[in-house]
């Protein structure tokens, strides 16, 4: 008798640690779920763009029409509305087609003297990998909606 009410208290007393690393696990799970929540918060309203000399943005053109040849980023695309804008990193949606948003980017390339690394075009998206002095860029086009497009570029220093 005395062995088995040992075994019983054994169990009931693993059962109790069960539930408090359970317990913390939970814990762990909501925080966890509510950083991300607030991460995920802060980056979706509208940013004011900064930026410092060491790290590489994104610019807008002058003219809408034309990509700028001397810049050492790629121009923003227009017609275009801002998704998201972080220092080195630009998100946009276009009314406009894949093609005719690659035709402008393959333009801005040409005329600013990148290098492009790699490139993938179909007739739903467009991925460019480029190399301009000590910045890369990478550029994606996707299809969106009824025929718009999610133009997505990145600068980073190399």
């Amino acid at each position: 008798m005395g062995g088995h009410l040992g075994k019983c208290q054994e169990r009931k007393g693993s059962i109790g640690v069960k539930r408090i690393a359970g317990s913390s696990l939970v814990g762990l799970l909501v925080v966890t779920v509510l950083a991300v929540g607030l991460v995920a918060g802060c980056g979706s309203g509208k940013t004011t763009p900064t930026s410092t000399a060491t790290s590489p943005s994104v610019t807008s053109p002058t003219a809408s029409t034309s990509p700028s040849a001397s810049s050492a980023t790629l121009p923003r695309y227009q017609p275009s509305s801002l998704v998201s804008e972080a220092t080195g990193s630009l998100q946009l949606t276009s009314t406009d087609s894949v093609q005719k948003v690659t035709a402008f980017y393959d333009s801005a390339l040409a005329q600013g003297g990148w290098n492009i690394i790699s490139s993938s075009k179909t007739a739903y998206s467009t991925n460019i990998t480029a190399r301009k002095a000590n910045t890369g860029t990478t550029l994606s086009i996707s299809t969106v909606g009824s025929g718009g497009a999610y133009i997505s570029l990145t600068s980073y220093p190399m």
